[in-house]
């Protein structure tokens, strides 16, 4: 009987090893849920690596007030160019749909979900801007809106001219000449004016 416990332990043991040193991946087994605060965090982690880079600013997730409207953004960027404010999704999986689309399709292990078009909740969002940065007398620039899914594992067939973006191509996405283009922003003023309109 010892002998016996001694085998079973020796086998644990093994599994154990295996899994913890990355012979066995248990993932392929498991199905892990990514956590939508893990995936905000890394949003805001990798916006800031970019945002570094060109000396632009970033605000984490932020309410804003403006008259009768209030709009919440998951980041919102900061440059020389003038502003783009983030909406996150946290869909993973092969993501479906075109601009004009009311519902799009997430095909995740085989299994098909339906969600609203994320880039109708940024109806509205480059209008808002110029608002409040004319009420501020804020030289702006170009103000502009993107959907960005958040998690790695979301593979985007959304046109290929659709504002959104996947955290895994920001760098390569914002980086275009239309963000990297001096337009005489003033990123200070533009962040003193959101946060007089930021609801805390």
């Amino acid at each position: 009987m010892g002998n016996f416990l001694l085998v079973i332990g020796f086998g644990v043991a093994a599994v154990a090893f295996c899994i913890f040193s990355g012979v066995v991946d248990i993932s392929q087994f498991v199905k892990i849920k990514e956590k939508p605060e893990k995936l905000a965090a890394s949003l805001i982690k990798a916006l800031n690596r970019f945002g570094t880079m060109k000396s632009y600013d970033v605000l984490g997730k932020t309410t804003l007030k403006f008259g009768e409207e209030t709009f919440t953004f998951d980041a919102i960027l900061l440059g020389y160019f003038g502003t783009i404010a983030v909406k996150a999704d946290y869909h993973s999986g092969d993501i479906y749909g075109q601009t004009n689309d009311e519902t799009w399709t997430c095909v995740s292990d085989g299994e098909k979900t339906y969600f609203p078009n994320p880039i109708k909740s940024t109806n509205g969002t480059m209008r808002f801007f110029k608002e409040i940065y004319k009420a501020e007398k804020v030289k702006s620039g170009n103000v502009d809106s993107v959907v960005i899914f958040a998690s790695k594992k979301a593979n985007l067939f959304t046109g290929k001219n659709s504002p959104v973006i996947s955290i895994s191509n920001i760098n390569q996405k914002l980086g275009i000449t239309k963000y990297i283009t001096d337009n005489g922003a003033d990123i200070e003023a533009m962040k003193k004016a959101l946060q007089k309109y930021t609801v805390k």
